[in-house]
């Protein structure tokens, strides 16, 4: 079996986001803020900026090609 990961497109990435954060604000910690949640957010987050940096550059070099 020849599985690979399947890279959730930009909108997942937003709505996964926007749910963990509501998560941290509806069960903060005791202590202080929840640090895995905030580990996994902070790597959608950098997901999220790589995709829409990559969309960005397949733009300008389409709009560059056109000319």
């Amino acid at each position: 079996m020849n599985l690979k990961p399947v890279e959730p497109d930009a909108r997942e990435l937003v709505d996964r986001a926007r749910v963990l954060t509501e998560v941290m604000l509806e069960n903060p910690d005791e202590a202080g803020p929840n640090y895995v949640l905030l580990l996994i957010l902070a790597e959608q987050l950098h997901r999220l900026h790589d995709i829409f940096e990559a969309a960005e550059y397949r733009r300008m070099r389409e709009d560059k090609l056109s000319l």
